[in-house]
Formats: structure tokens, C-alpha cells, sequence
């Protein structure tokens, strides 16, 4: 009777080492998936921010280039001076910005590659 109750209890273990198994590798799968997909929608969002951000920067070279080159007489000096400084300042910001985005989604990529 000892012989059939160690069977049994092989039998059971085995059935609950499988089991166990199966949860952990389940879940494994399923944080795995959740962890790509969320890689994936942080690359896309970026992508789409990398855009608008290169587009800023289009239009705050534009500024700068008004604000050197203006198609009127100014009569204020200093303003002139100002306003070319102002626009270098936020092409500078828009730049800034545009960098910190591609190397975001560039270390984004780099996780998702070790996957």
C-alpha cells in the first residue's frame, strides 16, 4: 500500500509542479506582452510628438529669421535687439525639446531590442 500511496503522491506532485508551471509561464507571457505594448504606444506617442516638435523648430527658425530680417523700418533699437534674442532663445528651447524626444525614443527602441 506504501508503493501506491508514493505513486500517488508523485503523480500529484508532478501534476502540481505542471500546474504551477503553466501559471508562471502564463503570466510571464502575459506581463511580456503588456510590457511591449506599452514599449510600442510610448515609441508611437513619441514619434508623433517627434513631428510636431520638428515642425516647432521649422517655425521658430522662421521667427529668428524675421526678427533679423524685418521687412520694416524699426525705430526702437533695443526692441530689434530683443526680439533676435527672444527667437534664438526659443529656437534653442525648440531644439532642446526635439533632442530630448529622439533620445527618448531611442532609448525606448533600445529596451524594446532587448526583449
Amino acid at each position: 500500500m506504501s508503493t501506491t500511496t508514493k505513486k500517488g503522491e508523485l503523480f500529484v506532485k508532478e501534476v502540481i509542479a505542471r500546474l504551477k508551471g503553466d501559471d508562471v509561464e502564463a503570466k510571464a507571457n502575459k506581463i511580456a506582452r503588456k510590457a511591449i505594448s506599452a514599449l510600442d504606444v510610448q515609441i508611437a506617442t513619441l514619434k508623433g510628438k517627434l513631428v510636431e516638435a520638428e515642425v516647432q523648430v521649422e517655425t521658430k527658425e522662421e521667427a529668428l529669421k524675421n526678427a533679423m530680417y524685418p521687412t520694416e523700418i524699426f525705430t526702437n533699437n533695443q526692441e530689434y535687439c530683443q526680439s533676435i534674442q527672444r527667437a534664438q532663445s526659443n529656437l534653442d528651447e525648440a531644439n532642446d525639446y526635439l533632442k530630448d524626444i529622439q533620445e527618448s525614443i531611442k532609448f525606448f527602441e533600445g529596451v524594446l531590442k532587448k526583449f
